[in-house]
C-alpha cells in the first residue's frame, strides 16, 4: 500500500551526486531511475514511465499563471530543466500529497547543481476552477518560491496536453483520475523522463539533476 510519509524519506542533509556532464551519464541516470522505482498503485490512466525516446515537445499551449500572466507553455520550460505535475486546486484526495512532493523537491533544489536553472511547474486542469487566485493560494499553501509556477490551459487545450504528457492515445478520465506521475523536461522544452505515479522526492531531484548536466 502506498504510504504517503514515503514523500519526505529523502532527508534534507543528503546531496546529489555530480558527474561529468555527457549524453551517456544522462542515459545511464535516467534508466537507472527507471529501474529503481518502486511499483504503486495507479491513480490514473497514463502511458509509460521512465526514459522519453525520442523526447516529446509538447504544442506550445496558451496558459494563465497564478499571477493572471498570460504565457506560453515553452516560455516557462525553455533555458531551464523542468519537473511538472498536473492538479487540480479542488482536489482533496491526491493533490495535496503532490504539493507536498513539490514542497520537499523545493527544499532540495539548491543542492542540484547543473548548467541550467531548475524549475517546478503546477499545471491546473480545472479551467473553470484553477483561476489566478485559486493557483496563487494553492502555491502559497505549500510554501512555493521564485522557482515554482502554477498555470492553466483554456479548457479546449487541457486534454491534448494531458494527453501529451502521458504519452497515451486512450481517452482520459474525469478529472480525479488524473495522472499523478512527474514529467521533466530539458532545457530545450522537450519531454525527457516520466516518472511513476507518486514518485518519491529523490528520484525527482535525480532526474532534474541529469538532465542539468546533459
Amino acid at each position: 500500500m502506498f504510504d504517503p510519509k514515503a514523500l519526505m524519506r529523502a532527508k534534507a542533509g543528503e546531496s546529489i551526486p555530480l558527474e561529468r556532464s555527457s549524453r551517456r551519464v544522462f542515459l545511464r541516470d535516467i534508466a537507472s531511475l527507471a529501474i529503481a522505482a518502486a511499483p504503486l498503485p495507479s491513480y490514473a490512466q497514463h502511458g509509460t514511465s521512465g526514459l522519453v525516446t525520442p523526447p516529446v515537445r509538447l504544442d506550445d499551449t496558451r496558459l494563465v499563471d497564478q499571477a493572471g500572466t498570460e504565457r506560453l507553455l515553452n516560455s516557462l520550460l525553455l533555458g531551464g530543466v523542468t519537473a511538472l505535475q498536473t492538479i487540480y486546486t479542488g482536489c482533496s484526495s491526491v493533490c495535496p500529497l503532490q504539493g507536498a512532493l513539490f514542497s520537499a523537491v523545493q527544499e532540495r533544489l539548491p543542492q542540484i547543481r547543473g548548467r541550467y536553472p531548475v524549475r517546478l511547474l503546477s499545471i491546473g486542469i480545472d479551467p473553470l476552477s484553477d483561476s489566478p487566485s485559486a493557483l496563487h493560494a494553492w502555491l502559497k499553501r505549500f510554501q512555493a518560491g521564485p522557482a515554482w509556477t502554477a498555470a492553466t490551459p483554456t479548457l479546449r487545450d487541457i486534454d491534448g496536453m494531458r494527453m501529451a504528457l502521458a504519452g497515451s492515445r486512450l481517452p482520459l478520465g474525469n478529472i480525479a483520475d488524473h495522472a499523478t506521475q512527474i514529467y521533466c523536461f530539458d532545457a530545450n522544452a522537450r519531454l525527457r523522463w516520466r516518472s511513476a505515479d507518486l514518485p518519491r522526492a529523490d528520484e525527482i531531484c535525480n532526474a532534474l539533476s541529469a538532465l542539468g548536466r546533459a
